[in-house]
């Protein structure tokens, strides 16, 4: 009897230990970008110098105040506008870019705009299901005058969620990768 329960209690404890050996965690599926810098060039449709913005937080969260620059617009004047993406460690930069296209199905970019009559914004980019990502889009600014422009960047959302738009991406679901407000001035 003891040779018994002690080889049934052997038995399941190798069951046991051999289950949980073959078990893995499920890896997430698209994990969070690790994005410090963004690039937003605007270059006018009908030709001239470009206006660049740039964000840059390489010690990330926490540790000093990101850099944000954002020189002056021309007012009533169209832009194209692309965005680049990259990750600063050290010396070295990792460019994010390419990634968020390749995996544009899983992407898109949002930008809130205030106040709304400061300039219009166009997506120039679509996915393979023809939803708009934003890595390259078209703005056009109105009236002189000053506010911000927010760029929100979100991934594993509900890129087919009824009305999805600016103001109401929050209710697609997803994760933010990055959230920059520039300070906008049209002249």
């Amino acid at each position: 009897m003891f040779n018994l329960r002690t080889g049934l209690y052997a038995l399941l404890f190798t069951v046991v230990v051999l289950s949980g050996c073959n078990r893995k965690d499920p890896e997430p599926e698209n994990e969070k970008e690790s994005i410090n810098r963004m690039e937003v060039v605007f270059t006018p449709v009908t030709g001239g110098a470009s206006v660049t913005f740039l964000f840059s937080d390489p010690d990330g969260d926490g540790g000093n105040p990101p850099t944000i620059t954002a020189p002056p617009l021309r007012a009533r004047t169209a832009y194209n506008v692309t965005l680049t993406l990259a990750k600063d460690e050290g010396n070295k930069r990792e460019d994010k870019t390419a990634e968020i296209r390749t995996e544009a199905d899983e992407h898109q970019f949002f930008f809130i705009i205030t106040p709304p009559t400061l300039m219009t914004h166009r997506y120039d980019d679509a996915d393979k299901n023809n939803r708009p990502l934003g890595l390259r889009n078209v703005m056009e600014t109105q009236a002189a005058g000053s506010g911000s422009l927010r760029i929100v960047l979100r991934h594993d959302l509900n890129k087919a969620f009824a009305g999805l738009n600016s103001s109401n991406f929050q209710q697609a679901g997803g994760e933010t990768d990055i959230d920059v407000t520039f300070p906008v001035t049209v002249q």
